[in-house]
């Protein structure tokens, strides 16, 4: 059995002595090390010295220590105080001594300080052979390296889960230490931004930094599309600024690296989401100001939402309005205001990502309504219903910005001459949109037609002229027929005439 078989082994029995143990040892634990601080070493001798630190909590007190920065380890396991010290003695003098101190609270949370050395005093002892009266064997068998049978009987009689989960830490770092394997520490750290993503993730060991990436909806999990590599020199932390994404789109990525010996490590798929283009608010005005109420629009650079605050200066009632459809052009009515008084309003755009950009203030003094509706949005359609005598129907719709009453006017042709029609209407209705429909309308004629609304104050105004063209009368079979023999023979010409 090699040496990463055995750490297997290791790893297996700790795991399953974890999970024989109490849930009450596990589940009760924040994630919250204590914070280690002020370690100092004092009373250094030939043999001796006491280190001495602080914690943040109570908590136990270690030090890891020994002649190489490989430490050995002082332990009181008792997590009830705050300030520690543990003196190492039996030292050897003149020797350099590496440390770290660590302590965990009562639910194992762990914090390790960083690594100090400190120099003995007095004369170093020469020679590494057995010391006076004990032989060559009696070194031996005190070195010998126990059996994998004899540490899982050792780890068997543990019952701490804390000591469990130390051990089982070390035992993964030293299946690290011994594998060829390039390790990338947890997953990438992601920073997106509209068009750009900053990725950093680290390695165990020194190597180069890429990252493969495709659009979400195009990857199927084979080839990324798209990479980008460093340019920089080798690194264990690494860190690439990908650019060209389109805003508010989903990306899968990977990240690889590369050391010297030319040894790949790679990362999982992750995704993550661009921000959408933040909407930039344009030529924002008081479209008209009435005795209760008042209009506002204005543009954005991107498809975003709507939504106005404002405020009584007299009162400071606030009050909001807004509108969750993606638009660029925007126009909204405020209601329900008081007559003679000074409003302040902002404008707030959400783009689909969900940021927001907000307005400067505008204000406007409501005031007796003397301005007449606004007529927008005005569309026609006509359709043919074909049979023994062919029908037209037409559909005239248009917006007012405020609730008006309309009336449409039309007539033939567009160079005058013929009486205009109006379209009056059965009952006074005051509405913002507006329909009509005509079945009047003869087939392959122009009509010229035009709008006129009133509103509650009284206001009246006209529209301009616009023109539609209803469709063309289709033929019955008979009549193309005869038009396809009168081109080809002229005779046919005088069919049904009498000679």
């Amino acid at each position: 059995m090699n040496k990463v078989q055995k750490l297997l082994t290791l790893i297996l029995v700790i795991t399953l002595q974890l999970a024989t143990l109490p849930t009450s040892l596990l589940a009760q634990s924040s994630a919250t090390p204590p914070e280690i601080s002020d370690v100092q070493v004092t009373g250094v001798t030939d043999s001796a010295m006491t280190i001495t630190w602080e914690t943040d909590e109570d908590a136990d007190s270690s030090v890891n220590y020994g002649l190489q920065p490989d430490l050995g380890i002082v332990r009181i396991p008792v997590p009830d105080r705050t300030s520690h010290s543990i003196t190492l003695d039996n030292l050897e003098p003149g020797r350099t001594y590496y440390f770290r101190v660590i302590s965990a609270d009562e639910d194992g949370n762990q914090g390790i300080s960083a690594d100090y050395k400190v120099e003995m005093s007095g004369t170093p002892q020469t020679g590494d052979g057995p010391g006076q009266g004990e032989s060559s064997s009696d070194t031996t068998s005190s070195t010998q390296t126990p059996s994998v049978q004899e540490i899982v009987e050792q780890i068997n009689e543990i019952t701490n889960p804390q000591q469990l989960q130390e051990i089982l830490q070390e035992t993964v770092e030293a299946i690290q230490g011994i594998t060829d394997d390039l390790t990338i520490i947890g997953p990438p750290t992601v920073i997106p931004e509209t068009t750009t993503a900053l990725i950093s993730w680290t390695t165990d060991r020194e190597a180069s930094s890429e990252v493969q990436f495709s659009p979400s909806a195009s990857f199927n999990g084979g080839t990324y599309a798209f990479s980008q590599k460093s340019t920089g020199d080798v690194t264990t932390d690494h860190e690439i600024r990908i650019i060209g994404l389109e805003p508010f789109t989903e990306y899968s990525f990977k990240v690889l690296s590369t050391d010297a010996s030319g040894i790949t490590g790679e990362s999982r798929n992750f995704t993550f989401m661009t921000k959408a283009s933040l909407p930039e608010i344009r030529n924002l005005r008081v479209l008209k100001v009435e005795e209760n109420a008042a209009t506002l629009a204005w543009d954005t650079t991107v498809p975003a939402k709507a939504l106005i605050e404002y405020q009584d200066q007299t009162t400071g009632a606030q009050n909001s309005v807004g509108r969750p459809t993606l638009a660029t052009s925007h126009q909204m009515r405020l209601a329900d205001l008081t007559l003679g008084t000074r409003y302040v309003a902002f404008v707030i755009s959400e783009n689909s990502g969900g940021d927001r950009v907000r307005s400067q203030p505008i204000q406007f003094i409501t005031v007796r309504d003397i301005a007449p509706p606004i007529i927008s949005n005005v569309t026609n359609e006509s359709t043919l219903f074909p049979g023994s005598e062919s029908r037209i129907q037409t559909i005239v719709e248009w917006a007012t910005d405020e609730a008006a009453s309309c009336e449409m006017t039309y007539r033939e042709g567009v160079a005058g001459g013929t009486e205009p029609t109006v379209r009056e209407k059965e009952a006074l209705e005051y509405n913002t949109s507006h329909v009509e429909v005509i079945v009047d309308f003869a087939p392959a004629t122009v009509y010229q037609f035009w709008l006129n609304c009133d509103d509650e104050a009284g206001n009246t105004v006209q529209s301009e002229n616009f023109v539609l063209f209803t469709p063309i009368q289709e033929k019955n079979i008979i009549d193309l027929i005869l038009e396809n023999f009168q081109s080809t023979f002229g005779w046919v010409k005088n069919i049904g005439g009498g000679g």
